[in-house]
Formats: C-alpha cells, structure tokens, sequence
C-alpha cells in the first residue's frame, strides 16, 4: 500500500517519570529512584515504534514549550527512521505522569495535562489544512486534552480525510464513538474501549467483537482490535483475522503495547505487505514491548523471533 508520509499527531503527550520504590508503603514517606524519564503518550510511542523499525515520521500535535527541547532530544535521536518534530507549543507544560515500581508491581498515576482553548485549536487545523497530503497515513493518538471536545476532534480529523489521507485512531470514549462513524483507515481500540463506544455488553470472545460488528454501521477499512494476552482481531469490510502468539516467557510491561501493535500493523501496510502480515508484524512487535525490560523500545532480537512465532487465521 502506498503511503506518502506517515504523521503522528498526540493531542495530549505526557512526560512519564518512572520511579523504582521498594517497599513502597501508601500514606509514608518513601525514598524512590528515578529510573527513567520517557518522551510519552500514545502518539509519542507509536512514533518511536514506527522509527526503530526503520519508518521516517512527521510527529506533531500539542506540547507544552518548556518540553520542546526534551521531547525533540528523545525523538531526533531514534533510528534508523528519522522523526521530524512539528508540535503546535503552548505556554502550559506537558502533564507529568508517575509510575512506582514496587516489587514486581507498578502504580500509575496519571494527570490530565494542559488545557487548550479555541485559538490553540484553530491553530491546529491550520496546521493541518496546510501540512497534510493526500496520501499521507495520519495516525490521531491518545487521549484529547481538556478544551477539546469530542466534535471538534471529529474536525480534525475531517480535515485530513477530505484531502485523501489515510486516517488512523487510537482513542476511547466519546472521541472514539464519533471517530468509528467515519471512513477511517484504521480504528484501534482494545474490546474493552469498543464496548463503551457501541454500548454493547462485554466483549470478550470473537464471536462477541464480529458478532457486535456486523450490528453497527462501520465505514473503518481495519478494525484492529487489542485483546491483551488473547492477542488481537482484525476486522476488515470482507474478510476478518485473528493472531496470537503463544509463548512461555513472563511479561515484563503492558505499557504501550497497543501502541507497538498499531505501529507494527501501520508499518506492515507501508511495506506492502498484506493486512494479514501487518498484524502478525503488530503482534510480533507488542510481544516483544511486552517482554522487555527496556521500559522505552521493545526487544528487536524477540521481535524476529516472535515474527517466526506468530500465528494468524481467518475467522
């Protein structure tokens, strides 16, 4: 499939600040060491993905200006793609997210971030009238800042759909419910957030995802769906895939794996490859997030193995 330029846009990124606590006890004072300080957010490990499988990309979206030169760093330096930074700055600093490793447990805490109002919002879909081509696979990541509502996220996204781009998202609730009304590219929720959205039940065989499908009026060419450990479901107009992979080693973090799926499956698309491969490439590559200690790229020597490994059938 040919794709022009890949473009990421994070609408709400964050810094995430990992902090390793033994014995981390609620209502004391703990002593902590910072681990590691990570260039974040849905849109932000999608772009890091994309760029260490060798896919150059277009990051851009909202960020606080005292951040610029932090994520900038984080993101030039990653190969063999290269990342080119084009973020709309605001004078509001990115939200800082915290996670406490304690034993061989993690507690999130996570912010709401900045506020945007109508001028930031407007500067946006300047951004985007001016900067995207036809061609181009736009991929809308994360959650919507305050300020945002769920319409005008829609615009955004109509922005880049009426000039012929090939529209991804990664969002929940009611920014989702409204993006799967339109004719996207790619939706990737996990069952959980597609459950919200249609206002189904659970979801949590197969037959409970397609079965929910075939009920809506759903324009999105793949539906990719995140199913944790049971792997992931790949709804198509005609066609439908499920992949899993089994294997006997512990995972280590499930933090952005959905994101390394979606990355994995949009760079099997932009290599020509078929929606079938892409997702077995998806899954190769969140395994191999899911099993490294790294806590900002996935394992490249598990991703080739779990290349090899899994497996993907027709429904």
């Amino acid at each position: 499939m040919m794709v022009k330029n890949v473009r990421t846009v994070g609408l709400n990124p964050a810094i995430d600040c990992v902090v390793r606590c033994q014995g981390f006890l609620p209502g004391r004072v703990n002593s902590g060491e910072l681990v590691a300080r990570i260039a974040a957010g849905k849109a932000a490990n999608v772009t890091r993905a994309l760029a260490l499988l060798g896919q150059d990309v277009l990051a851009c979206g909202f960020l606080g200006e005292c951040d610029w030169l932090f994520f900038k760093d984080r993101l030039h330096k990653l190969r063999p793609g290269a990342v080119a930074c084009h973020f709309s700055l605001l004078p509001q600093g990115t939200r800082q997210n915290i996670t406490i490793l304690h034993g061989d447990m993690e507690t999130h805490i996570r912010l709401a971030g900045f506020e945007v109002n109508k001028t930031d919002i407007a500067a946006m879909e300047k951004h985007l009238k001016e900067t995207v081509q036809p061609g181009d696979a736009v991929l809308f990541s994360g959650s919507l800042p305050v300020g945002l509502s769920a319409q005008r996220f829609g615009d955004l996204l109509d922005i880049a759909l009426s000039v012929g781009a090939k529209v991804g998202v990664d969002t929940a609730g009611e920014a989702l419910t409204l993006a799967l009304r339109k004719p996207l590219w790619i939706a990737k929720p996990n069952a959980e957030e597609l459950a919200q959205a249609w206002g189904t039940g659970k979801l949590e065989t197969v037959a409970d995802i397609t079965g929910a499908a075939g009920k809506q009026a759903c324009e999105v060419e793949n539906l990719l769906v995140s199913r944790g450990r049971l792997g992931a479901l790949l709804i198509r107009q005609d066609e439908c895939f499920t992949g899993s992979i089994s294997m006997s080693e512990p995972v280590i973090r499930t933090v952005a794996c959905g994101d390394h799926l979606l990355a994995g499956f949009v760079y099997g698309l932009t290599q020509a490859k078929t929606p079938k491969q892409a997702l077995g490439i998806g899954l190769a590559l969140a395994t191999a997030r899911a099993v490294s200690a790294d806590l900002e790229i996935f394992d490249s020597a598990k991703y080739s193995m779990f290349l090899e490994q899994v497996v993907v059938a027709r429904v």
